[in-house]
């Protein structure tokens, strides 16, 4: 059983039997609101849903997840390249900023999170022109040598990422995006 709570209506203790319960009983559920009910329900949903996807490979790659490792990837490249050019157009005003993959993550899911193969791009190239590969691999070379571009293009060996590498790998590049935010 779980510990008593206090009743939101009536203030007597109480002990709480299924999620989002707030009130002793249903004469007090009655004089709740329905909307102060629902709040507390999917809020205290929220957090199970929450918590239950942290296991799962997906959440951490997922970068509209603040918490995860796509998230303060994609954020530390575009703070790592924010004096440079798009890699594949040369812009430097663009309608938005991008983290573009030079070798899909599709293709080569290995490469996500490798810095070699992930540079700053704008919206256009990298949603519009599917990173304009072309473009992308001449300046790439020059950012950072032909040895090393032949060695993304030629590294094609399966790796698969556990949560808890995923999870040390957020903790990296967090804390790498926070040093360059600092300075």
């Amino acid at each position: 059983m779980s510990k008593p709570r206090k009743c939101d209506v009536c203030g007597e203790p109480f002990e709480k039997q299924r999620i989002g319960q707030k009130v002793c009983d249903y004469r007090c559920a009655v004089k709740l609101p329905q909307k102060q009910r629902d709040k507390a329900f999917k809020a205290e949903t929220r957090a199970m849903k929450t918590e239950f996807n942290k296991k799962q490979k997906s959440w951490w790659n997922n970068e509209k997840n603040e918490g995860s490792t796509a998230y303060w990837f994609h954020r530390w490249v575009r703070f790592r390249d924010a004096e440079l050019p798009c890699v594949s157009c040369g812009t430097t005003k663009a309608y938005g900023w991008h983290a573009s993959h030079y070798r899909s993550r599709g293709a080569a899911g290995h490469l996500r999170y490798t810095p070699d193969n992930c540079h700053k791009s704008c919206h256009e190239c990298n949603s519009h022109k599917s990173g304009n590969i072309g473009p992308y691999r001449i300046e790439l070379v020059r950012r950072i040598g032909l040895e090393r571009v032949e060695a993304l293009e030629n590294d094609n060996e399966v790796r698969r990422w556990t949560v808890e590498e995923l999870e040390q790998l957020r903790d990296r590049y967090r804390a790498m995006t926070k040093e360059l935010e600092a300075s």
